[in-house]
């Protein structure tokens, strides 16, 4: 029977303790995420569709459905809500105006910015803690680790 050296246990024992972290910071995340969408009173699917204009840009209503594959009568739904919600506007394309885009307003930035705020806030403390030189290594690792 081979015997587990003393280093062999450390990183088990790291390896779980990582594991913890990261499930904790994984719900809080989901709770902070919880607490911003109850508060604008949107819907998980509705600020997945907030999420994507803001990080592809303006996006045409059949563009949306596409990438989440709704129909359109329930898009159109989810669209009317949170424009009734000031998060978004419809507005005529520059290019082809008879082509109508969902944009986000100033409200809907301010939401996301939010939104965001407990990952910026944990990115800040994570550098505070970390040694400047240490911090390159973190960033490379995390960036292969979710690649």
């Amino acid at each position: 029977m081979a015997k587990i050296s003393k280093s062999e246990t450390n990183g088990v024992a790291e390896a779980s303790s990582l594991e913890r972290q990261l499930l904790q910071m994984r719900d809080a995340f989901r709770h902070h995420q919880n607490e911003i969408r109850k508060k604008y009173k949107i819907s998980a699917n509705e600020m997945e569709i907030i999420l994507f204009i803001n990080e592809e840009g303006p996006q045409r209503m059949k563009s949306i459905g596409e990438k989440f594959k709704i129909k359109f009568s329930t898009l159109t739904s989810l669209v009317d809500k949170i424009e009734r919600l000031n998060l978004v506007k419809r507005v005529n394309s520059k290019e082809d105006r008879r082509s109508i885009l969902v944009t986000l307003t100033k409200k809907g930035k301010r939401m996301l910015e939010e939104y965001n705020s407990q990952i910026k806030n944990l990115a800040e403390k994570i550098s505070e803690v970390t040694e400047e030189k240490n911090l390159p290594s973190l960033v490379e690792t995390l960036e292969k680790a979710t690649a």
